[in-house]
């Protein structure tokens, strides 16, 4: 496998760890609480996440497909654009410089009750898909293959970056979750 998709690997399998630290020694009222009403809650942050690699992973999936059909192969190392780099950069920041809007499709339904099992199981369910996808990406020209935003059709980004961008999307929201638990504990 080539170091990109090793790196992307290895963010994915922490990420379920991750979830698990976070939700350590939480009631269900606790994960859902909103420390402040214009905050979400550890459940929304979650809940973005799985909803938001829900979306992507059909696309993916997709390009994916087409890209062996096409025989588009690479060992890389692998060129991003600018606007690339950038959009998978600003999606990444943790912890972020400056608070971004999630677009409504890939926001959380308020008023959630989300059960702590069924976040951690959905989120673990996301992180296996998000692996086997990289698992199928392996030897393909990640910088060739480009994936469309379900938000929009003009953000085109290749498959490489979407790739990074939703790891780096996972850390920023965990880190996100961390600091609402600890306002939810009291630990500030």
């Amino acid at each position: 496998m080539n170091p990109e998709l090793g790196e992307r690997l290895s963010e994915y399998q922490s990420a379920k760890h991750e979830i698990v630290e976070l939700v350590a020694g939480l009631d269900d009222d606790q994960f859902n609480s909103r420390p402040d009403p214009k905050r979400w809650s550890m459940a929304e942050c979650v809940d973005h996440l799985v909803i938001t690699g829900r979306r992507m992973m059909p696309r993916m999936d997709t390009a994916i497909i087409r890209a062996r059909g096409q025989g588009w192969t690479s060992e890389g190392p692998f060129r991003y654009g600018f606007f690339e780099k950038w959009f998978a950069g600003a999606m990444s920041e943790c912890p972020p410089r400056r608070k971004l809007r999630a677009p409504k499709i890939y926001a959380p339904p308020q008023l959630k009750d989300l059960k702590i099992p069924t976040a951690v199981e959905d989120f673990a369910t996301l992180q296996d898909k998000l692996i086997q996808t990289v698992h199928h990406a392996d030897g393909l020209d990640l910088s060739r293959i480009k994936v469309t935003s379900p938000v929009t059709r003009l953000v085109r980004l290749s498959l490489g970056q979407w790739l990074a961008g939703l790891a780096g999307h996972q850390r920023r929201h965990l880190w996100q979750a961390q600091q609402v638990k600890k306002a939810v504990l009291g630990e500030f």
